[in-house]
């Protein structure tokens, strides 16, 4: 039996992540030690012994404890590290205000014998030495949904930056009063902001604006309830040049339907217009909501060959199998 030591970051996605690598190991008959980063002490990592050590983005790298971080690379010979990437490794949600760590990372995992990088986006496996693509999963029975009051039009996430705020600020104008909005306060009053200051919207479209907010949803859960119940969920990929983000699976495995910018890594992963539906631009994004608002039934219909989808082929454990296979070639 393989022993795992995953280290948690200090994100949310992160630890949603590294909760369903931990499930993940665990169905392949792993013994995991999951401990938060800024709680991990030496002691345990000695007394646990661990073949692997898990990390997110530059993992372990962060505790800001020589002590740890000089044992782990000072023993790396004695276990394998792994990280798993699901942001971009040379920008700031991976090293945060670390930018040296993209460097200094490229060095460490120089060693092949024993440093080991996966990552979410094929684009990004050549600027990592010795690192694979693996896609992003979803442990598809956390997100149970329960029918509930319904949504036309849904964005979950942060409504941040030009490339967001341009499209939402087309959909509000187009749609009106059917946009719901799901994110941190602070993040919406920022975006709110951001549109006056950048006049994207006129002030009666900003009145819309601020009543698409719907508040920020806490558990998977309540992030279900929602994606199941919106007619359409609209995904903006922000981070990234071929690879699908987090969102794309939790939607279809809350049993959502999912219209999501086009990246060249979803015909590997799912079958366009039959599992999950994709737009090119803003002005395509339009017409493919207006069509799917009225065609309901074939939304539906999507939505639950999506899920079958997640289910069969990207669950966590498949996920953390591979990575184990490959760790042993």
């Amino acid at each position: 039996m393989q022993k795992i030591l995953i280290t948690m970051p200090n994100s949310i996605a992160g630890t949603l992540i590294m909760n369903g690598f931990n499930s993940g190991f665990k169905s392949n008959g792993c013994y995991v030690l999951q401990k938060d980063l800024r709680e991990l002490s030496l002691e345990e990592i000695k007394k646990f012994k661990p073949d692997i050590v898990f990390g997110y983005d530059y993992g372990f790298l962060f505790p800001g404890r020589m002590d740890i971080i000089d044992y782990l690379i000072e023993n790396k010979g004695k276990f394998k590290l792994v990280h798993y990437f699901a942001d971009e490794p040379d920008g700031k949600f991976a090293y945060v205000e670390k930018p040296e760590l993209y460097n200094e990372f490229r060095k460490l995992a120089s060693d092949k014998e024993n440093v080991f990088s996966f990552l979410w986006d094929k684009d990004f496996v050549r600027q990592i030495p010795n690192s694979f693509y693996l896609p992003l999963a979803v442990n598809y029975r956390s997100y149970r949904a329960e029918e509930g009051k319904t949504f036309d039009i849904s964005f979950v996430g942060r409504p941040l930056t030009e490339k967001r705020q341009l499209i939402l600020a087309a959909l509000i104008k187009k749609f009106g009063k059917k946009m719901n909005i799901f994110c941190y306060e602070k993040h919406f009053l920022q975006s709110l902001d951001d549109m006056q200051s950048k006049c994207l919207l006129s002030d009666e479209e900003l009145d819309i604006y601020k009543s698409a907010y719907k508040g920020f949803l806490k558990t998977e859960k309540d992030i279900a309830n929602v994606y199941y119940n919106s007619k359409v969920n609209v995904n903006i990929t922000l981070q990234g040049k071929s690879g699908l983000n987090y969102r794309v699976f939790e939607v279809l495995a809350s049993k959502g339907f999912l219209l999501t910018d086009e990246m060249s890594d979803i015909n590997e992963n799912f079958v366009v217009s039959k599992e999950l539906e994709t737009y090119k631009d803003v002005y395509d994004l339009i017409d493919k909501i207006e069509f799917y608002l009225k065609n309901s039934l074939i939304a539906q219909k999507i939505a639950l060959t999506g899920y079958s989808n997640v289910v069969k082929k990207h669950s966590y454990t498949a996920r953390a199998n591979m990575i184990l296979k490959k760790l042993k070639e």
